[in-house]
This record gives structure tokens, C-alpha cells and sequence, in this order.
């Protein structure tokens, strides 16, 4: 008796199926999401024949409206008629599968909130008899799809995306980034495209994100060795200015002992006119000492001059270097060339 009552129960909602299905895709908005809250559940275990059932019933609703007996002779049957009626009822059914399994994502997110935790993969498994792969795709589906987490501004905006999307169709534009991805739906024409066109499509948006992305890690490199290339050049002219001043120092110190020198001259000249001649040995000393300080002051600034020129030239050649390295090259061989000359000279002489 328990299974007859399940038969009939179950034969009662089949029967009232095709009604149901006509009224959900003939509703508009808030009507077609109270159709869908209240009804989906009940008639989704007969979805496989419920397209069957539509067709028959879109039948007898027309003929009914034009009053044709049913006896009327029956428009001729073709196999694009039947394959646009069977693509058609896939269609709606995906819609209709897409709405309520991410009802259920919403679900799954629900109960693994509410699960204690290491408790959720066997309620998966022994409560909804599902995979955790599979109940992360549904819950991923909520996520892109469902409210409140969706990237969509309001539930009028839902409803326009969802219209257009299938289950298929759902799972393809995952593959797209959630800021970029309700702007795609509401930009492609998703309702006449096929799913090998879509994800073309997700491809190609994909190719230009990653091309973006590509373009600004470049970028990013560029503005570092830039940054980096501004900072030495700080640092260089910092040294720069620094062996300026060192040279200022040198100069006026080079005067100081020149001046000193010729105090020292003038003072032996008049030591020899008024002095003994041991006075005068003195002086001598003192002036050939003050020469050689003098002396060594010279050789000191010339070598920081010639070190500070070959630091600049250094620092030019580097900069000739990332412009023309060819040129550059040549530059280097005569430098080599003119060192190992002067090193010859010295060690001959």
C-alpha cells in the first residue's frame, strides 16, 4: 500500500508538472522566483520526462485556443523542428538545474558552518551522498551565483544573468574573474552561443587578463631598474660633488703651501745677505722641506685629480654602455690601451 501511495503521488506531480514548468518560463521576475522556491523541488526528479510532457501540453494548449479538434491534422514533422524542440527543453532544464543546485551550494555553506569541525567530508558522504569535489563545485556556484555573495549590484541584476546562464554555461564562466565576470555575461550574447563559442570566449578574456597581467609585471620590472638607475645616479653625483669639494680643499691648501714656499725663499734670500752661513744651512733645510711638502701636496692632488677623473670616466662609460655598446667597446680597448702604455713607460723609465 506504501508504494502504491508513492506512485500516486508521484504520478500526481508529473501530471501538474507541465503546468508548472509553462507558468515558471511565462512568469516575470518575483512571480518566476516563487515558482521556483515552491515547485522546483517537487518536480525535479522528473525532469528527463518533463519535456515530453511540455511539448504534449504546448500542443494542447494551442490547439484548444483555436478551438481545433483533436482529430486535426498535424503540421508536418521535420528533424530540425524535433533537434530546435529537443536543444530547446535542454535548455530550460539546465536553467532550471543551475537554479536549484546552487540552492544547494547555499545549502552545503550552511551546513559546514553549522558542522563541528573533521565532521563535514562524512556528512557529505553519508547525509547528501556527495564528493567533496562535487560539493565544492556547487558551493563555488553559490559563491559566483547565488546572493548574497554574488558580485552583482541587486536581485533584479541576479535575475537578468541567471536568465541567460545554463548549468553548463555556469561552470565555464567560473573560469573568469568574479569582477570581470557579470560584465562579460551581460556583454555576450550567451542565450544563441554554443558551449564550444563560450569557451572560446572565457579563453580569450582569459589570454587578455593574462596578457594585462604579463604588461604590468613588465612594467613594474621596468619602474624598479628605473628606480634603481635613478638611485645610482643619486648616489654618483653625490661622490661627484664630494670630489669637488675635496679638490676645492686640495687647491687652497696647494696655495696656502705656495705661499709658505715663497715666505721661505724670501727668508733665505735675506738670511744669506744678513746671516752666517749655518743660519743660512738652516733656512736651506727649511725651504728644501717646505718644496718637498709642497711637492707631495701636487703629486697628492693630481693623483685625486686623476683618481676622480677615472672614477667620471668610469661612470660615463657605464652610461655609453647601456646606449652604444659597440662604441663603448672601442672606448674601453683605447683606456686598456693608454693604461698599459703608461705602465710600460714608468717601468722603462
Amino acid at each position: 500500500m506504501a508504494k502504491i501511495g508513492v506512485a500516486k503521488i508521484g504520478v500526481t506531480r508529473l501530471s501538474c508538472a507541465p503546468k508548472l514548468i509553462y507558468r515558471f518560463f511565462n512568469a516575470k521576475g518575483p512571480v518566476r522566483n516563487r515558482y521556483a522556491r515552491t515547485y522546483f523541488g517537487q518536480v525535479l526528479p522528473f525532469l528527463p520526462v518533463i519535456g515530453v510532457l511540455l511539448c504534449s501540453y504546448d500542443v494542447k494548449e494551442g490547439k484548444e485556443r483555436s478551438g481545433v479538434a483533436m482529430n486535426s491534422a498535424v503540421p508536418e514533422r521535420t528533424s530540425l523542428i524535433i533537434a530546435v524542440e529537443i536543444n530547446s527543453i535542454k535548455d530550460q532544464t539546465e536553467k532550471l538545474v543551475l537554479h536549484n543546485f546552487i540552492e544547494i551550494g547555499r545549502r552545503l555553506h550552511e551546513a559546514k558552518v553549522l558542522l563541528p569541525h573533521g565532521e563535514w567530508l562524512q556528512w557529505l558522504e553519508e547525509s547528501v551522498d556527495f564528493s567533496p569535489n562535487r560539493a565544492a563545485k556547487l558551493m563555488r556556484l553559490y559563491d559566483a551565483y547565488g546572493l548574497p555573495h554574488s558580485s552583482l549590484l541587486d536581485s533584479d541584476a541576479q535575475d537578468q544573468v541567471l536568465s541567460k546562464l545554463s548549468y553548463t554555461q555556469a561552470l565555464i564562466l567560473l573560469g573568469v574573474p568574479e569582477e570581470e565576470r557579470t560584465q562579460l555575461i551581460l556583454d555576450l550574447d550567451i542565450e544563441n552561443m554554443s558551449t564550444r563559442e563560450l569557451k572560446k570566449a572565457v579563453d580569450k578574456q582569459k589570454q587578455i587578463q593574462q596578457e594585462k597581467e604579463r604588461a604590468e609585471q613588465e612594467n613594474t620590472a621596468l619602474r624598479q631598474a628605473l628606480d634603481g638607475v635613478k638611485e645610482e645616479n643619486t648616489e654618483l653625483a653625490k661622490e661627484r660633488d664630494s670630489l669637488k669639494q675635496e679638490a676645492v680643499e686640495l687647491r687652497k691648501t696647494q696655495q696656502a703651501l705656495q705661499e709658505n714656499v715663497e715666505k721661505a725663499a724670501l727668508q733665505n734670500k735675506k738670511l744669506k745677505e744678513n746671516m752666517n752661513y749655518k743660519s743660512y744651512q738652516r733656512v736651506r733645510n727649511d725651504l728644501a722641506a717646505a718644496q718637498t711638502k709642497l711637492f707631495t701636496s701636487q703629486v697628492a692632488f693630481k693623483y685625486e685629480a686623476l683618481e676622480r677623473a677615472f672614477k667620471e670616466l668610469s661612470y660615463e662609460l657605464d652610461l655609453l654602455a647601456n646606449l652604444d655598446a659597440q662604441v663603448h667597446a672601442g672606448y674601453m680597448s683605447k683606456l686598456n690601451d693608454f693604461l698599459l702604455k703608461a705602465m710600460r713607460g714608468r717601468m722603462q723609465g
